[in-house]
């Protein structure tokens, strides 16, 4: 290889290699900023989190997720200015309280039926925020599909409330 060929490559592969990075980071991840008091107290409104989009493999009980209403459509994660993935509205923050093949949670709608506890249906979850008594999830609206999750929550990130220590 000749000296400018080469160079040329080294310099296509510098710039190549951060842009597929970042490209891997962004189809992947999702900064979400909560709302609401559903999470409280182990994510309060303002708290911006980290979304990890996942398979529904994946998905564990106790995990936290963000998640569209059952049976809406949501749109997709939007841009910001500053170029990072940001979801605002229309998206869930709650716990999995249970997968398929799981004991059905015993609150959850539905009929009673006698003999043993119902169990989560395939390609379903129940999904219930920590602070019961402000969340509106699978107790009141049933299970969650799959397909209604964007992802689970990795990490905070930052807080646009200002707390006092």
């Amino acid at each position: 290889m000749t000296r400018p060929i080469a160079v040329a490559a080294a310099l296509v592969a510098a710039v190549a290699a951060p842009v597929a990075v970042v490209w891997w980071l962004r189809e992947r991840y999702v900064l979400v900023t909560v709302h609401g008091e559903s999470m409280l107290p182990t994510y309060r409104p303002g708290d911006r989190v980290l979304v990890r989009r996942v398979p529904p493999s994946a998905l564990r009980t106790g995990q936290i997720v963000v998640a569209g209403w059952p049976g809406e459509r949501q749109a997709p994660p939007r841009r910001s200015r500053g170029g990072r993935s940001v979801v605002d509205e229309g998206w869930l923050i709650k716990r999995i309280a249970a997968l398929p093949g799981d004991p059905a949670p015993p609150d959850l709608p539905g009929p009673v039926e006698d003999g043993p506890p119902a169990t989560v249906p395939p390609g379903l979850l129940a999904l219930i925020g920590d602070n019961r008594a402000a969340s509106h999830d699978s107790r009141q609206v049933g299970y969650f599909a799959h397909s209604d999750v964007l992802g689970v929550v990795k990490r905070r990130i930052a807080s646009s409330v200002h707390r006092m220590s």
